[in-house]
């Protein structure tokens, strides 16, 4: 969801993104279930994981994550291993949360 803040002098407004429910992929919890929000990076990092099946909506599973190395989650019938890098730029909202 989106916002726009008028607070500005004048008065055009900007838009800005609604991030209350979201967090990072590294921060994520075991056993949860999550929709991915969006990325942070560039084109060739947008390609590498929109290829593995991680596109914005796509419900996915924590299996692993235990705050050091890759985390592990399940994308449909597919289990990936994103290292820790990447998953600091990934997008997400714990799934069913409003937002």
């Amino acid at each position: 969801m989106r916002f726009w803040n008028s607070s500005n002098k004048s008065g055009a407004g900007r838009r800005i993104a609604n991030t209350s429910n979201s967090l990072y992929l590294n921060n994520a919890s075991v056993g949860e279930t999550y929709t991915m929000l969006g990325l942070e990076g560039g084109q060739r990092f947008r390609e590498k994981i929109y290829s593995m099946g991680l596109n914005p909506g796509v419900k996915f599973k924590i299996l692993q994550n235990s705050g050091n190395g890759p985390v592990e989650i399940q994308v449909r019938q597919t289990k990936l291993a994103i290292g820790r890098g990447m998953t600091s730029r990934i997008k997400i909202r714990a799934y069913g949360t409003p937002g």
